[in-house]
């Protein structure tokens, strides 16, 4: 079952976040994992592996703001998200509160206040489906996609490069119908003939993630 879980955190004192907080969101999550059960946490870190999770960048207001980034205002919430497509992960997160009542970010502890659980099953997202006519996807973080055989990334929302996977997770995760290769073609043939990008908003920005380095498109694009 597809499960969201919201965590409020409280800091004890203020600290330095970086401009984009969506690589430390997945570390608080993976690190949750860890603390359960490792040899999990480190097949979810393998490359080029389908991630039966997302999480959000972390939602706080700041104190004042540095050319590395934000700092934390303490006397409000740090809101973290984390969206899991099984039930297997949620029972880790679900442990891990038995056991903890606070997360790190690097050196820095924060209380767990409260955690909010919401989930729905496949039968309910597929009741749900309903057909639209345009759409916006809106990237809040640098975000790149793959280029298979190449030594570069994409960097442009191409409906090809990010819908296929759709249909992708679906059938690895779902507990309700599952799709063939026949209708996995059919689909990928209808996204070549119906859906495009009809407009768009994007910059591409670096990101620092801890020692790491990347270049990703933000901003929305109209399908």
């Amino acid at each position: 079952m597809p499960t969201e879980f919201v965590f409020e955190l409280w800091a004890k004192e203020s600290f330095l976040l970086p401009k984009f907080t969506g690589y430390v969101a997945r570390a608080i999550f993976l690190h949750i994992v860890k603390q359960v059960e490792p040899g999990v946490s480190a097949k979810l870190h393998e490359p080029d592996v389908m991630k039966p999770y997302s999480t959000m960048p972390l939602f706080f207001r700041s104190r004042k703001k540095d050319v590395k980034g934000y700092f934390l205002d303490p006397n409000y919430p740090c809101i973290l998200k984390i969206r899991l497509l099984n039930d297997e992960y949620a029972q880790y997160v679900m442990r891990y509160l038995w056991k903890k009542s606070s997360v790190m970010i690097g050196r820095n502890e924060l209380q767990i206040l409260s955690v909010g659980v919401k989930g729905e099953s496949y039968e309910e997202l597929e009741d749900s489906f309903r057909p639209v006519e345009a759409f916006r996807i809106y990237f809040k973080t640098p975000t790149y996609l793959a280029a298979m055989g190449s030594g570069y990334y994409w960097l442009f929302p191409e409906p090809l490069k990010i819908f296929p996977n759709l249909m992708r997770l679906w059938n690895l995760y779902s507990t309700s119908k599952k799709y063939g290769k026949e209708e996995f073609e059919e689909y990928k043939k209808w996204l070549t003939g119906n859906l495009g990008v009809t407009q768009h908003k994007l910059e591409t920005k670096m990101a620092e993630m801890g020692r790491k380095k990347a270049v990703g498109f933000v901003g929305w694009a109209a399908y």
